[in-house]
């Protein structure tokens, strides 16, 4: 039952791509990407609608053996936006947990899992990661640690400019919806 629940939540999230690459995706695995609550569901959606980095990052991991468990996390330390982490491994599939800070605002909640999903990518890219001893050697290898607040977390380039890349297109739609409606009402 609780398979198909997200079944049912995720595959609204699919883009058409993610879709043509996982043409029989019920028997594979299901979806990649399994949103734990509503709220993330719908700020997803707003997010593939505004930004094709988000939309890319979907589809690489919806074509991928990597399985990522998201939610919003209302117990996250106030100084940290979000976090990956490992989970286990079964068969040929790895899984993930992307937790975000549930205090952020819609945009920065869409950015952070833009970041977090970087993330998923790069354990993607790299099938040496099988655990989490595994996991933490990767960050060691492309990374650097996060900061003092976080002492056994890590950051990559790649992930703080896909949060960044998805923050801007956000802003840049949204402005240009506000001009479009401006221009509309002149």
């Amino acid at each position: 039952m609780r398979h198909l629940l997200a079944v049912v939540l995720c595959s609204s999230i699919l883009t058409p791509a993610a879709m043509a690459a996982q043409p029989e995706w019920g028997r594979d695995g299901g979806p990649r990407i399994r949103l734990q609550d509503q709220r993330l569901t719908d700020l997803l959606q707003a997010g593939l609608s505004r930004s094709a980095t988000l939309r890319a990052l979907v589809d690489r991991i919806e074509a991928s053996n990597v399985i990522v468990y998201a939610s919003l996390s209302p117990l996250m330390k106030p100084s940290l936006a979000g976090k990956l982490t490992w989970m286990t491994r079964a068969g040929v599939f790895r899984y993930l947990r992307a937790s975000i800070n549930a205090e952020l605002t819609a945009d920065q909640i869409i950015s952070t899992l833009a970041h977090e999903l970087q993330h998923a990518v790069e354990v993607i890219e790299d099938e040496r990661v099988v655990d989490q001893r595994s996991l933490v050697e990767l960050y060691k290898r492309i990374g650097r640690p996060s900061s003092s607040a976080v002492p056994s977390g890590w950051e990559t380039l790649a992930a703080q400019q896909a949060g960044q890349r998805v923050r801007r297109e956000l802003v840049a739609v949204s402005a240009a919806a506000l001009r479009s409606v401006e221009n509309g009402q002149m």
